[in-house]
């Protein structure tokens, strides 16, 4: 089942949304894929999240793929060094 990210993704948030990520990883088939495209609202501590799930699913031999980002988590992701996460390439 996929997964989908919340509207907002902030420290507000973050424990509830860490608690349901990790439900979703012991799921039956936590796959790669999450959809980002409805993230309105997003800080640093959302950013972090996204780090340990893609750590989380590295450890799973899987890689984080984000379909569709929103505008608000691109900016976010890019602004706090994580290129990686939205498929930017670094700031020069």
């Amino acid at each position: 089942m996929p997964l989908t990210l919340p509207l907002e993704l902030s420290i507000c948030t973050a424990a509830e949304t860490a608690a349901a990520w990790l439900d979703w990883l012991d799921g039956p088939d936590p796959g790669p894929v999450v959809d980002a495209a409805d993230v309105e609202i997003v800080d640093g501590a959302g950013v972090q999240l996204l780090l340990a799930l893609a750590r989380a699913l590295h450890r799973r031999g899987r890689e984080l793929t984000l379909v569709d980002p929103s505008e608000p988590l691109r900016r976010a992701c890019i602004a706090l060094g994580a290129h990686a996460l939205v498929g930017a390439g670094s700031a020069a």
